[in-house]
């Protein structure tokens, strides 16, 4: 009798695992599936029909209403390849000929580290040396090398155009740099030392400070007056005041800041009246460093950065770093180009005296020289954070009567909405601004299409920003963009079904979750593309469009608030009228630079959730996003007139749909701040939290809030 039971329980224990093995097998090959759809989904490749030119010329009168597109950008041109070999680790052009290039690598079975380039001949150096670092005097007329592999390690002094050296100092050193005048050699020593080469046949110590730590990356001002260096042991960088023969500390700069970290480049920017140092370390950040306090006042979030290097301008940073090039604004830190070609870490960069070329070295053993002389400029010309609106006219369809004049007035009675609600709220009289004519009308630019107006009925927003971003600059400017439209109506196929739509959704829950606790830097540019008859919009439903592109959210608090979307939504709430007052749309005068944000989870308190806020730049507002599914429509959602319609509406449509704003607190501008927001009930366990600082930078972090049961279960299925 035992035995039986025995047996029957184990054939029970049998069903049992097997059904559960089969679940797991199951629920793995359902994951498999969407993921594949969705890895479809995303790289689904358009492919435009032959363009059909246009059938009917556009009068001429009609034409200059509106503004010409842009050309295309010439894209920056490789002019040499030069074949380095190894890890290129320096690279730096001549202070007097843009066409002369020296570069080193990094390779200890090298018996050739450096060469020097002549780029019009890339094929053969015109010098080899072996050692550990050089540089170009600033007439361009010698190399100071170091070399540590050396028997007695000298720093020695290389005529460039008789091909000799010329002298040897008897000092070890990591590099050697020298000073803007020519006349002071910085060695990375025992302490701090300067020799004197304005003989450079005959260089001789000019002075030494004992130290503790070798003071290693010289780097000098434009003028000579102060110089940078990097203390050995702790990454400490230390400013210097050079005068004669003398030199004082006048500051120190702790950038890692008890982090493990390590300075990765730095540079002064070239203005003489203005010597900002930038200061690259491995927390993927360019920071600015302003005299004569020496505070980091201002944060470039380039992300990882090897080298830097100034424009001669001065307008601009260049960042090396993974796989391409960044180009980033001073004036505000905004990224306004990027060089890609690269297939791997890009080392180091440099920019001609000219600023013509720029020269990098990647991991691919190639220092690449590239002409940016008519690509930089245009992408320093363009105007950032305003309204760009554009006409997209396909090729057989001509521009219907007075769409500019319409255009111009949809944006100014915008304009007016934005400064009424945001002054009504007690945050003065803001708005947004867009290009303007010189008469002050709007400037709608004319975007004629590669083909004809059915093509564009599918995917219409992805197939008109695949046309335009060829020609504007998406990232930093927030583009209106009305789409002619055929009054004729047509059948759509659909490429995915429902039940397709519904894995692709799952799938995205799937990556969102798998994304939570990384905080995401938003861009700042947008767009908005409507169809016309422009006329079926009403305003507010446009500044609800547009409140979304400013980065406001869903808000079902009140059926009175813009952003429900609903027959009632006229006004801004509090929170979205501060919110937009930080914009960087609503302040275009205002510079704007972007530290980083840290945001971390507290325990909960009763009916809240808890967070610490840190942002250098002051926290202005902190927003929780999430996505209610309460069986019941929240009291602000009022889409349709008959209630039992609304709440179909609700059930089908919007329920656990979209991310809709929660709670909002506006600070003062603390730097740190603990945050308390209401509790979310009825959502599900993801949410958002985003945060706008002073300088109008929005990021975002994706959190999970689980009450102790649901944690509990998560981890036993885990």
């Amino acid at each position: 009798m035992k035995f039986k039971v025995l047996v029957s329980l184990l054939l029970v224990g049998c069903v049992i695992l097997f059904g559960f093995i089969f679940a797991i097998v199951k629920v793995k090959q359902q994951k498999e599936d969407r993921k594949q759809l969705i890895d479809e989904f995303l790289s689904r490749n358009d492919s435009p029909p032959p363009p059909i030119p246009r059938t009917e010329e556009i009068p001429d009168e009609i034409r200059q209403k509106f503004a010409a597109v842009p050309e295309i950008p010439e894209k920056p041109t490789i002019i040499a390849e030069l074949v380095q070999g190894g890890y290129p680790e320096t690279v730096e052009f001549s202070p007097t000929n843009p066409y002369l290039v020296v570069s080193r690598t990094s390779d200890k079975n090298s018996e050739d580290d450096i060469r020097l380039w002549d780029i019009n001949n890339p094929v053969t150096p015109l010098a080899v040396f072996r050692g550990d670092s050089v540089s170009f005097s600033p007439d361009g007329k010698r190399l100071a090398i170091s070399d540590l592999g050396n028997i007695d390690g000298r720093v020695k002094l290389w005529d460039i155009a008789t091909e000799q050296f010329v002298s040897s100092l008897r000092v070890v050193a990591l590099d050697a740099v020298f000073s803007p005048d020519n006349k002071l050699l910085a060695l990375s020593s025992s302490g701090l030392l300067l020799w004197n080469v304005s003989n450079p046949t005959a260089p001789v110590e000019a002075i030494k400070l004992e130290r503790k730590n070798i003071e290693k990356e010289h780097t000098f001002s434009a003028d000579g007056k102060l110089m940078a260096t990097v203390e050995s042991r702790t990454d400490t960088v230390n400013i210097w005041e050079i005068n004669g023969n003398q030199v004082i500390k006048k500051s120190s700069i702790n950038v890692i800041d008890g982090k493990v970290g390590w300075i990765e480049a730095m540079q002064f920017l070239p203005n003489p009246k203005n010597p900002i140092l930038a200061i690259a370390d491995n927390d993927e950040d360019i920071r600015l460093y302003y005299p004569p306090d020496w505070q980091n006042y201002n944060t470039i979030p380039a992300g990882n950065v090897n080298d830097l290097a100034f424009t001669p301008d001065g307008k601009t940073i260049i960042s090396a770093g993974t796989n391409e090039l960044k180009i980033w604004s001073v004036r505000n830190g905004n990224r306004i180009a990027s060089i890609e070609g690269y297939s791997s870490w890009v080392n180091c960069v440099d920019v001609s005296a000219d600023g013509k070329f720029v020269a990098a070295g990647g991991n691919d053993g190639v220092i690449r020289v590239w002409d940016i002389a008519n690509y930089l400029p245009k992408k320093q010309e363009i105007t950032q954070n305003i309204v760009v609106p554009i006409y997209f006219l396909p090729t057989n369809r001509l521009p219907q009567k007075d769409i500019s004049e319409k255009i111009d007035k949809i944006l100014k009675d915008l304009q007016t909405f934005f400064t009424d609600e945001i002054q009504r709220h007690g945050f003065g009289r803001k708005t947004f601004d867009f290009e303007k004519n010189s008469d002050g009308s709007a400037k709608v630019y004319l975007f004629e299409s590669k083909t004809t107006d059915e093509y564009y009925d599918e995917d219409t927003r992805s197939r008109v920003l695949n046309e335009i971003e060829q020609h504007f600059e998406l990232s930093n400017n927030f583009y209106f963009i009305i789409v002619y439209k055929s009054t004729e109506k047509k059948s759509i196929k659909n490429r995915y079904t429902l039940s397709d739509l519904e894995n692709i959704e799952k799938s995205i829950q799937d990556m969102t979750r798998s994304l939570r606790d990384y905080i995401f830097r938003e861009r700042q540019g947008g767009d908005i593309v409507v169809r016309t008859p422009l006329n079926g919009y009403s305003k507010h439903g446009l500044a609800a469009k547009f409140g979304d592109a400013f980065g406001l959210n869903r808000d079902y608090r009140h059926p009175s608030y813009l952003m429900s979307y609903g027959r009632q939504s006229k006004h801004l709430s509090k929170s979205s009228a501060a919110w937009l007052s930080r914009s960087r749309f609503f302040n275009t005068e205002m510079t704007f630079f972007d530290d980083k944000t840290i945001i971390e989870t507290l325990s909960p308190s009763k009916g809240k959730v808890r967070f610490k806020v840190e942002d250098a730049d002051g926290i202005y507002q902190v927003r929780l996003l999430a996505k209610p599914i309460n069986k019941n429509h929240p009291s602000g959602f009022q889409m349709k007139i008959d209630p039992a319609e609304n709440q179909t509406a609700w059930e089908k449509l919007y329920k656990g749909k979209y991310y809709t704003l929660h709670d909002a607190l506006t600070l003062r501008g603390e730097k740190k701040a603990t945050v308390e927001l209401d509790y979310p009930k009825f959502v599900d366990n993801l949410i958002e939290l985003h945060v706008i600082d002073g300088h109008g930078n929005r990021v975002y972090v994706i959190k999970r809030i689980d009450n102790s049961v649901t944690s509990f279960l998560r981890r036993i299925f885990n």
